[in-house]
Order: C-alpha cells, then structure tokens, then sequence
C-alpha cells in the first residue's frame, strides 16, 4: 500500500505541472504586444537590419553587390609580404632586402609602390619581417608587375642572391576598407600594432557595419592612431588586419583604455567578438628602410 501511495503522489505531482504549464503558455499568448517588443530587444541580435539606419552600410546594397566591392576603399590592392628569417642572417637580411627592394621600384614601368617594412618586437616569432606594397590600380597593377619582374634579369638575381637569409616566405593580397583611413607616411619613433581577426564566413559585413562606427570612436582618442584596416582577397580569407600607430606601449595602453570612455564602444565590443574565430596581435616596428616610421 506504501509503495502505490508513491506512485499516486508522483502522478499527482506530473498533472499539476502540466496544468501550470499550460496556464503559462495560455498567458504568455495574450502578453501585449508592447511586453513582447521589450523582450526581443533584451535579447542580443548579431544580424544587421535594413531598418536600422545606423548602419554604415546597408543590407539592401549588401544583396545585389559583392561583400568587397561594398567595403572596399577603391580599386588598390596590398600585398602584405610576412618573412621568417634565419635568426644569424637577420643583419645580412635587412641589408639585402633594402637593395631588393630598391631593384624592384628601379625597374622601368613597375606599377608597385613600397608602404612600410617592420620587424615583430613581440607577440609573434622572432626574427620576422613583414612589408606593405600597394598597388593603386588593383590586380591590373599587380599583374603587370609580376610579369615585369619575372622577366626581369637584373631583379631575378637580387632576389636570388638573398635567399640563403630566408626561412620562409608568405604572401597575400588584401583591400583597404572605405572607413579606415589610407597607409600613409609617419615620421618618429613609432611601433605598430597588427592586430589579425580571422572571422565566421558570412559575417565580413556586419564586421564593417560595426567596425565603421568604432573605428570613431578609436580616432576621437587621438586621429593618428588608426593607421590602416585590410581585409583579405587571396590568402587566408576572412581574415582582418588592423594597423594601429603608437608611440610607445605605454602610448598604446592609454589610448586603448580611452576608447573606454566611449558608452557606445562597449556595444561595439560585444557584437564583433561573437563574430571572430581566433585573433592574433603582435607588435612591429619600422626597418630602417621603411617609408613610414
């Protein structure tokens, strides 16, 4: 008799917890429309909408153009050149790789121009270097120069001739996004952060969306901070780079803690971090070759 008192008191139990249940959904489908509202807008959306009109760019344009052609400054293309160097040859390297780099800018007609060369100070391997090209009229430049200097005897041994300092060589080419302002020349004593995001696929416009409102928010700390933002066409693909200019670490810790006297970067923030899959940071400086410093 015990032991069917406690079948009893459990199927008791379950009814009663259905009925609550029912009750809830039956309130729940009569909740004003008002209640509703405030309860999607608690809920964090990560989809950009054509009725917002904060966006910078719109999800109308978004279906009948491509990603890159949308966010994209013009029609340039960078080719960002990263070289891992034999660690005892890295004087010989950036000797030979001045005189390289001279080779190609000499040769009659070459459409390339030289934006920056920096060796890595930290958060990456040791003994690397790392060189900006630009090329104004996009892949019609960079076909150009690349069948220029294939043929080319001159440059062909210069390159040769340097080899022996390399450990490995890595290539990509990248677009300028429209809201970040253009590679330019810096004098002093800089160093640079390059700050990779590699993002979710589908998710390079919403990145941009949010992106060309915090890099405002960034450059109300001090306008020379941002110095370029790329984003990947052939490489690894939806992969961001952000350059960022400071004076020092030290430069680089307060203007990064200023951004945070901004409300709205925090929501910045908390939107484009769910988008990245991994992220990656490291610390240049200029060679003494490089254009900007």
């Amino acid at each position: 008799m015990h032991h069917i008192s406690k079948i009893h008191l459990v199927v008791c139990f379950i009814v009663e917890t259905m009925v609550v249940q029912q009750y809830l959904f039956q309130m729940l489908a009569t909740v004003p429309l008002r209640s509703a509202n405030c309860l999607s807008v608690c809920r964090r959306s990560l989809n950009t909408s054509s009725t917002q009109s904060s966006w910078f760019f719109s999800k109308d344009k978004e279906k009948t153009a491509g990603h890159s052609s949308l966010i994209s400054k013009d029609k340039s293309v960078y080719e960002l050149v990263t070289e891992t160097v034999v660690p005892n040859q890295w004087d010989a390297y950036v000797k030979h790789k001045e005189l390289n780099i001279q080779s190609l800018l000499a040769v009659q007609d070459v459409r390339c121009n030289h934006v920056a060369s920096w060796s890595v100070v930290t958060g990456d391997t040791l003994f690397k270097a790392v060189h900006l090209f630009k090329y104004d009229d996009g892949f019609e430049d960079f076909d150009h120069t690349r069948t220029l200097l294939k043929t080319n005897t001159h440059y062909q041994d210069v390159c040769r001739s340097g080899l022996h300092t390399i450990n490995k060589k890595h290539a990509e080419l990248t677009k300028a996004f429209s809201f970040w302002p253009s590679a330019d020349k810096r004098e002093g004593n800089n160093v640079y952060d390059i700050r990779s995001y590699e993002l979710k696929p589908g998710s390079m416009y919403d990145w941009s969306n949010y992106w060309a409102r915090g890099i405002k928010h960034r450059s109300a700390v001090r306008q020379d901070v941002p110095y370029t933002g790329l984003f990947t066409q052939l490489g690894k693909l939806h992969t961001i780079y952000h350059i960022w200019c400071y004076k020092s670490l030290a430069d680089r810790k307060q203007c990064r803690e200023g951004t945070w006297a901004h409300p709205e970067w925090n929501d910045i923030v908390a939107n484009t971090v769910p988008l990245v899959k991994t992220m990656e940071t490291k610390i240049v400086e200029p060679l003494p070759f490089s254009p900007t410093q």
